[in-house]
Formats: structure tokens, sequence, C-alpha cells
């Protein structure tokens, strides 16, 4: 059965949206089937891996609702970049308010359409919305791990600790889930052996060590303007400068978190 694994936090400007397409990307070009579901308005993934707009019947939009005007089969894209996608629409607020009027089983509408196509896949990916709302909840039924990425900053950690406590008391309903924190866009000098080390940020590093002891990825992903660069040119780290610590950093995060399980 295909992993299937979602990204959420409560707070934006974590740059969870690109750690998602950056590591599908990265777990395609092992040769796996990948499929990415966008469920974000700001369609970051769906822009990087599609581009262009697109009407909202032909997005997730469509698919999530009491009576699915298309099913997740009829609305998967071929990507030039090696795997499938399902596209957003900046219009989600819709699929918000279509599945809040669904009194019964509104939280498993994504995984009973993933589970039309899951067969096909050895890997599917989920770029949950900020919001914690019903998206948020769709994307964790059907997941098999949870990634959270945080930024060393005590606002950030604030809200990763309400996301991870959202989980918890979600799992009252859906069941327990493998739940995983990755340091994103960290700058190296705040390391043990960086020159800021005991800097405030620097101790917040050993702090997200505390705080989320057992659930801490044990790859931080480096701040990196090749990052922001590749988006720009519309392309993933690794296509662009697949050499460079973070990309290196990204395929080492894809062996612990995903390959590896």
């Amino acid at each position: 059965m295909s992993q299937v694994i979602a990204f959420t936090n409560s707070k934006g400007g974590t740059g969870k949206s690109t750690l998602c397409a950056n590591l599908a990307h990265t777990v395609a070009e092992t040769g796996a089937r990948v499929l990415l579901i966008d469920l974000t308005p700001q369609v970051t993934c769906t822009s990087l891996f599609l581009g262009g707009d697109m009407e909202a019947e032909e997005t997730i939009v469509a698919a999530l609702k009491k009576k699915p005007e298309k099913h997740l089969e009829d609305l998967v894209r071929e990507s030039d970049k090696g795997l499938d996608v399902v596209p957003a629409h900046t219009t989600m607020a819709d699929a918000v308010l279509h599945l809040s009027t669904i009194q019964l089983g509104k939280e498993g509408v994504l995984k009973r359409e993933i589970e039309r196509v899951r067969s096909q896949y050895d890997y599917i990916f989920i770029d949950s919305p900020g919001d914690l709302n019903e998206l948020t909840v769709n994307a964790m039924v059907p997941a098999t791990k949870i990634l959270i990425p945080t930024r060393i900053n005590r606002t950030d950690f604030s809200c990763t600790e309400t996301t991870v406590k959202f989980i918890r008391d979600a799992e009252e309903l859906i069941g327990p889930r493998t739940v995983r924190v990755v340091v994103n866009m960290l700058d190296p000098r705040y390391l043990p052996n960086g020159s800021w080390h005991n800097s405030h940020a620097g101790r917040l590093y050993h702090q997200a060590q505390e705080t989320f002891n057992g659930s801490l990825c044990a790859i931080a992903i480096p701040d990196s303007s090749d990052v922001r660069t590749a988006f720009d040119r519309g392309q993933t780290v690794g296509e662009y400068r697949r050499q460079s610590v973070v990309a290196q950093r990204i395929r080492e995060l894809a062996q612990c978190e995903v390959l590896g399980e």
C-alpha cells in the first residue's frame, strides 16, 4: 500500500509548500510513482508543477463535495517533472464550505477519493492549507505520516505546538498518526558548531530538540536563496542546483522520512 505524507502547519511562512514540492520531486527522481495533491489556496505546488490558470471544476475543488462533480482520477495531471499532480484553486474556501455542509463522514471525503487511485502510486503527498480546518482534517485522515515544517522562532514554535495538539486531539476520531517536525529554512550558524550557536536563536534550536523530543526530524533544511531562485525559474531546487547543500539535505530528508520507511 502506498504511503501518504501530509504537510501541515497552522502558520504561514514556514516554507511548507515549497518543501512539500521539493520532497515530492526528490522522491519521484528515484523512479517511484508519486502523486501530489494540492489543497492550498496559494496553489504553490500547482503553479510549480503545472503552471497556468485552471477553472475550479478542473481542480480538487470539484471532488470535495457531498456529490463530487469529478472524481480524483479525472483531476490528475501529469507534470513534466516525473510526478502527477491534482491541482488546487484559489477558491479552496469553497471546498471548506462544501465540506462543512456534510453531516456525516465529511472528514473522510478526500480519503475516499484517494482510495480510487491509491494502487497506482507508491507515494502520495498532500499539501494542506495553513488553516486548521476541514481540509486539514481531510488531509490527516488518509495520511500514514504528517510532516510539520517549522522555523526557528518563538511564534513558529507556538504554532507548531498548536498544530501538534490539533492532530493529537483529532486522533480520537481518526486514530494515531506518525507526526514529525522538520526544522526548515535554518541558518547553519545556529547549529552547534556555528558562530551563532550561543545566540538567542541558537538556544531556540536546542529548545526545539527538547520541545519536540521524539518527533523532531534529525535532518534540518538550511535556508538558501537557491530554493527561492529555483521556484522563480519554475524549477525545484534539485533541478536548479542539484549539488547545493539544500538539495542534498532534501535528499537526506527523503531517505530519512519517506524512502527509508
